[in-house]
């Protein structure tokens, strides 16, 4: 069995790649007696989503050019350290 900060770091994983069933099922196991992580786990999606909409959304923001290409590499230099 994980123990919570496994289970974080796991969360975390689960976000860019898919988990093997077993691990997967230990995270989702944890997640429903650990109301901690279960937390942090709707926390990380619920920013992972909004991030992911503003990125979509990028071109509808009516910003200069020039911030809309910093907020890209800013974005873009956050998934690089992510992935590190």
């Amino acid at each position: 069995m994980q123990n919570c900060q496994q289970i974080v770091e796991l969360v975390s994983q689960e976000i860019d790649r898919k988990l093997p069933w077993k691990i997967h099922l230990e995270v989702k196991m944890h997640l429903l007696m650990c109301k901690n992580c279960h937390r942090y786990a709707k926390q990380v999606q619920f920013m992972h989503s909004e991030l992911s909409n503003i990125e979509q959304n990028l071109n509808a923001i009516s910003l200069s050019t020039e911030a809309k290409e910093r907020i890209q590499q800013s974005l873009q230099l956050a998934q690089t350290k992510k992935t590190s």
